[in-house]
């Protein structure tokens, strides 16, 4: 990339431009397909100086930067009456993720020049923020006759950091005369997994990391998912989430994404191999080709400086790569059989159970249940329900359990409640003996048990209700109605979650056509180009195609405006093409619209206007403008595709 400005300018200035447009413009993309939502920050309205004590031929940039909005309208910058606007405004916006918490930005600001010297206010900017009318924060500048030292060394090598990033990154943006390009990207660009042990125990849950380290500026997706075969997995993250840090290789800083983070639970003895995940990179670096600076340093500052010098001679260059991790072997051990109890279950880790009744006074033959409650860390999921030992004259049924487990938590952590249904038929007192967990714990290397405390009941005289009673057919044994009804249930349960079954599936099949309604009067459905006989003359009408569109840019329903655009040019392709749905993808349709006699720059614009729709789809960025600017090559588009 290359960039050419007046020759006027100061190193200063040139500095603050730069460092606008390479806060729009680089900006790191992780995809991956598995699904849990980011934590968002705090919202904030902020404005920001790059100097709050400046010289009267000094340069100062001023950014109002609102993090965090789901949707903004209306932002408008204060009059700077005190200063001449030498650049701006510029938009810019992006997202990182820091821990798990995620901070989105977008931004305007100014590079502005004083008229006068003197203590000046720049009030601060208004925007309508999620619905809200929002201010930021005012800004004071001191304009001194003589130029700032520290302003001119801080704008002289000036630091460019993402919201949030910890630590600045030297990236290497420049290719020097003689690197080796792949060797240079090897370097620092790489793809690993961090496993928190190799040698564990069948149950005993590990956590697998895959990340992806880098130190230059390029767009990656994951390609292929690793295979974790052989294990229950947990995962910790989102994993559609871009979650990123700094980490130090070699002394050196490196952004890392986390691709994938989980706990792996072994489910058999053996060596198990994680396999590797597989990242398509596309690399951007600059290359210098300048005699002059063939030794000069990697350094951003020369990055600036190029990129600012019409006598440079820098030329973009890309590199597309494919990573993989290496593949990691995990040994399992299978559990010990020596000292094994009788009533272990496959418990790992680290348990306590309790047990315990919310009546201690029933009577005969009504339905009680006993809860069992498994707390601790470890294989909490697989852990199944403990054996109770129930007193005689107990019919009891098969336990239901539920889980309370934080699975970002190493190890799993939480808690499992079991619930026994069960019916007393003999009145007096009920006494359930404590209930034992056999589990092994992997610390130790050894079997531990725990059980909780016993659980006595006082079982009265069954109450007798009008027509609580049901003979059985075929007999004369009288059994209460509400045991018989349980009892039916049993016998039939096959009966009961087929009615279930067909009755959620009738509800969802009507939600959905409601649904579908819905959708249809929220976005009309798209005008495609018909003709019809005029009433006086044959030559038929066509329709436009982007109608529909036009009216809501016409609203300003910016929402809906980038989705209907997008359809639309589908639309009017498969009309063109005659394709059906299937086939209709970038390049397939490229490559017929150009067999067709479009030309190439057609089917770039078509490519480049459905990415932006797309791309703007999943970002708060909003702007008439970009709006009435790709309105505008839709409107191209269309008129092109129509004589070809």
């Amino acid at each position: 990339m290359r960039m050419r400005m007046g020759m006027n300018l100061t190193n200063q200035y040139k500095s603050l431009i730069i460092i606008s447009i390479l806060r729009s413009r680089l900006i790191f993309l992780l995809i991956s397909v598995i699904a849990t939502e980011p934590v968002f920050a705090q919202l904030k309205f902020t404005a920001i100086t790059s100097s709050k004590e400046i010289g009267r031929g000094d340069y100062v940039q001023v950014e109002f930067v609102i993090e965090n909005a789901h949707q903004i309208e209306h932002l408008t910058h204060p009059s700077f009456q005190d200063f001449n606007i030498v650049q701006g405004p510029i938009q810019s916006s992006g997202m990182s993720v820091i821990n798990g918490t995620a901070t989105q930005y977008k931004a305007l600001s100014f590079v502005l020049q004083p008229l006068r010297t003197g203590k000046f206010t720049i009030p601060g900017a208004t925007a309508t923020v999620d619905g809200k009318a929002m201010h930021s924060n005012s800004v004071t500048i001191h304009v001194s006759a003589n130029g700032s030292t520290n302003n001119n060394s801080a704008q002289s090598n000036p630091r460019f950091a993402w919201p949030g990033e910890p630590e600045e990154i030297d990236r290497e943006y420049f290719l020097k005369p003689g690197e080796n390009i792949s060797e240079k990207i090897r370097k620092n660009l790489f793809v690993k997994v961090d496993v928190s042990k190799t040698n564990c125990y069948v149950g005993e849950p590990i956590v697998a990391t895959y990340k992806l380290y880098s130190r230059v500026q390029s767009e990656s997706r994951v390609i292929k998912h690793p295979s974790l075969n052989g294990f229950s997995v947990y995962d910790m993250i989102d994993p559609n989430s871009d979650v990123a840090s700094v980490e130090r290789v070699n002394g050196k800083p490196f952004t890392v994404h986390v691709i994938r983070k989980a706990q792996l639970i072994p489910l058999q003895a053996g060596t198990v191999q994680l396999d590797p995940v597989e990242v398509e990179n596309t690399v951007h670096f600059l290359k210098n080709v300048s005699a002059q600076k063939k030794h000069s340093s990697n350094s951003l500052q020369d990055f600036f400086d190029d990129l600012t010098d019409d006598n440079a001679e820098g030329i973009p260059v890309e590199q597309d790569i494919t990573l993989e991790s290496k593949p990691v072997t995990i040994s399992v051990k299978p559990l010990p059989e020596e000292k094994k109890p009788a009533d272990f279950n496959g418990a790992v880790g680290h348990f306590t159970v309790s047990a315990g009744v919310e009546n201690k006074n029933i009577s005969a033959q009504d339905a009680a249940v006993l809860k069992v409650t498994v707390k601790g860390n470890g294989n909490l999921p697989v852990v199944n329900a403990p054996v109770v030992d129930w007193p005689a004259n107990t019919e009891t049924y098969d336990p239901t359990a539920k889980e309370d487990i934080d699975k970002t938590e190493f190890p799993l952590g939480g808690s499992k409640t079991f619930e026994y249904s069960f019916i007393p038929k003999q009145t007096g007192d009920f006494n359930i003996p404590s209930i034992q967990l056999s589990y092994f714990d992997p610390q130790s290397s050894s079997y531990k048990t725990v059980q909780s405390q016993p659980v006595n009941l006082s079982v009265g005289i069954a109450k007798r209700k009008k027509n609580n009673l049901y003979i059985a057919p075929g007999s004369q044994q009288i059994i209460p109605t509400s045991n018989y009804f349980l009892s039916f249930l049993k016998d039939h349960l096959e009966w009961f979650f087929t009615i279930l079954i067909l009755t959620g599936l009738a509800a969802y099949l009507w939600l959905q056509n409601i649904k579908l309604k819905k959708d249809r009067k929220a976005v009309q459905p798209v005008v495609q180009a018909v003709t019809t006989p005029a009433p006086t003359d044959s030559t038929p009408v066509l329709i436009d195609p982007l109608t529909h569109a036009k009216q809501l840019f016409e609203r300003d329903d910016y929402t809906i405006f980038y989705a209907e655009l997008n359809r639309s040019l589908w639309n009017v392709v498969a009309d063109k093409l005659n394709l059906p749905a299937s086939e209709l993808n970038k390049h397939n349709i490229t490559l017929k619209l150009q067999s067709h006699g479009v030309d190439k720059e057609t089917t770039d614009l078509l490519d480049a206007t459905l990415n932006e729709c797309e791309m703007k789809l999943y970002t708060p960025d909003y702007s008439t403008h970009d709006m009435k600017r790709i309105l505008q090559n839709a409107e191209e588009i269309v008129q092109a595709l129509n004589k070809a």
